[in-house]
């Protein structure tokens, strides 16, 4: 394997290895180290079926189905992201026209662990994933607003909250109601897996507010706190060339779509492997 930085924020580029080939236990600890420490891993040129996406993401855990009652794959693991319509149906959900800032599946019990993002059509141009350091953001927070969330939890949902959220953007997001997650409790900032490094839990999309405050006071935090998070700073953008594979860790990055509409045909496709519970200690 061959590293390069991708930024001074986070992320790396790995050459060397074939995701349409097994590999060794060896070679995945050496991913999983990595991700740890850089957050964010390229591996560019891999050239990957539905399949061996799904085989090569099943050699790091458990997978998790796609979220939603309907998909428009035929792999249950594999959620299509897409701005292409085929014959009037849409191949795969289109990212709205704004910042969308969150961690994967951050509203379920046991949260996303590793996202493998891949691209399998790359547009002219735009079609970019921004990622924000969660780590980096915690430890250059104000010291009254992580006096605030030290300790505390959150709630987390994927209901209408979001729809409200959205809709004040003037964006009509449609989330079927059979869709809607019950709200989990989970800590403002939380332990890396790994590393117990702590970051920055809450996000703008799935956070409603902190526990122990009016909602006049949560929202305050949480609007400060969200206006932290995206310092320049903290980010890094990825323009995708065709075949990238992107991983990146749920623990300690938010990301989200760029909000300027892809110029060209775009088909992205995720996969996802479950995460435990986060914790605080």
């Amino acid at each position: 394997m061959k590293l390069r930085k991708l930024s001074s924020a986070l992320g790396a580029e790995i050459t060397g290895i074939d995701f349409s080939q097994p590999q060794s236990p060896q070679t995945r600890d050496d991913i999983v180290g990595l991700l740890a420490e850089h957050q964010l891993l390229v591996f560019p040129g891999q050239r990957l079926s539905c399949e061996q996406q799904v085989a090569a993401c099943r050699d790091f855990g458990a997978l998790e189905p796609h979220p939603m009652t309907t998909n428009t794959s035929a792999f249950p693991e594999i959620t299509v992201v897409s701005n292409v319509t085929v014959d009037g149906k849409p191949v795969g959900y289109p990212t709205p026209p704004f910042e969308l800032w969150h961690s994967d599946l951050c509203y379920l019990e046991h949260p996303a662990k590793m996202t493998f993002f891949y691209a399998e059509s790359v547009p002219e141009a735009h079609g970019d994933t921004w990622f924000a350091n969660m780590f980096d953001a915690y430890e250059a927070l104000p010291d009254d607003l992580k006096t605030a969330i030290e300790g505390r939890n959150a709630i987390f949902s994927l209901d209408g909250s979001l729809v409200k959220r959205c809709r004040k953007k003037g964006f009509d997001l449609n989330i079927a109601e059979e869709d809607f997650k019950p709200t989990v409790s989970h800590p403002a900032v939380r332990a890396h897996p790994e590393t117990r490094k702590r970051s920055i839990f809450v996000n703008w999309a799935h956070t409603d507010r902190i526990e122990g405050y009016s909602p006049e006071e949560s929202d305050d935090i949480l609007d400060r706190i969200f206006a932290h998070c995206t310092n320049e700073a903290f980010i890094y953008r990825h323009r995708y060339a065709a075949a990238d594979l992107v991983i990146w860790d749920n623990a300690s990055l938010i990301h989200t779509n760029s909000p300027t509409p892809p110029v060209g045909n775009r088909i992205m496709r995720r996969v996802m492997v479950t995460g435990g519970k986060p914790f605080y200690q």
